[in-house]
């Protein structure tokens, strides 16, 4: 049972470009699905918060493929869960494991999907051009299904074998992630303020701060005063607009 739920997480996680960019692969959601799983959610979700802080600064650019964050994040979370590993030894696992999800990409990526896109010409060279079409969900399709395959089959093979690979890290190496695994959300939070360094955002964040860190409440709380911020905001928006346009009217006449 736990073989075929990591295959329906790594199914869903696999499909989170097919869905439109949803993100449900990240390690933050299948953290939270493998916690229902493994029947931990409160652990499975600090697995995957920590997963998330070094997977969030890793994407594509251009050709490049980066390490794989929905095997690595779904397999180091998976073996944490089943031997009672913490933040700092599922974050060991990940990324050898998402770096190895990476290179069964990358066959993909040079060996097969080449040979479907000429198959795909071929048959819009010969006026079939809904089988060509149908070429481009075949490939979606077979790199959702196969990496899924990996991730269950790797979860059987190497689940009665993590404990011996995690005995031999050295201790000092352990201890180093485990430090490293509390700097990381500095790290986060660091990068997130960059992306929101703007004039018109930042003062967003110092409310939200000031809310959470000296009135203490928690997020629900602050994302409702978010949303009456928003709302606000676009009332009073809509409202110069209309302003606006009643000006340019006046002013035509």
């Amino acid at each position: 049972m736990e073989i075929l739920g990591i295959f329906i997480v790594a199914l869903l996680g696999n499909s989170q470009d097919f869905l439109g960019s949803s993100f449900v692969g990240r390690p933050i959601v299948t953290g939270f699905l493998l916690g229902i799983i493994f029947n931990d959610v409160t652990q499975g979700l600090l697995l995957g918060a920590t997963l998330e802080m070094i997977f969030m600064g890793m994407m594509g650019i251009g050709a490049t493929v980066p390490p794989d964050e929905v095997l690595g994040g779904i397999l180091a979370i998976a073996f944490a869960l089943k031997n009672g590993y913490g933040p700092e030894i599922a974050l060991t696992l990940a990324l050898p494991i998402a770096t190895l999800g990476m290179i069964a990409k990358n066959m993909l990526y040079v060996g097969v999907f080449p040979a479907m896109v000429h198959k795909a010409d071929s048959l819009a060279d010969n006026g079939n051009l809904k089988a060509s079409a149908n070429m481009h969900m075949v490939a979606c399709l077979t790199r959702i299904f196969l990496m899924s395959i990996i991730a269950a089959v790797s979860y059987a093979v190497g689940s009665s074998t993590i404990e011996t690979i995690v005995n031999a890290i050295p201790s000092i190496i352990v201890e180093g992630m485990n430090i490293a695994t509390g700097l990381l959300p500095a790290l986060g939070i660091a990068m997130l303020i960059n992306m929101v360094n703007s004039n018109k955002v930042f003062p967003y964040l110092i409310l939200g701060f000031v809310l959470a860190t000296y009135l203490n409440m928690d997020m629900i709380s602050i994302a409702l005063v978010g949303i009456v911020i928003g709302l606000v905001m676009y009332q009073l928006l809509n409202e110069i607009d209309k302003s606006r346009m009643v000006e340019n009217n006046d002013d035509e006449f």
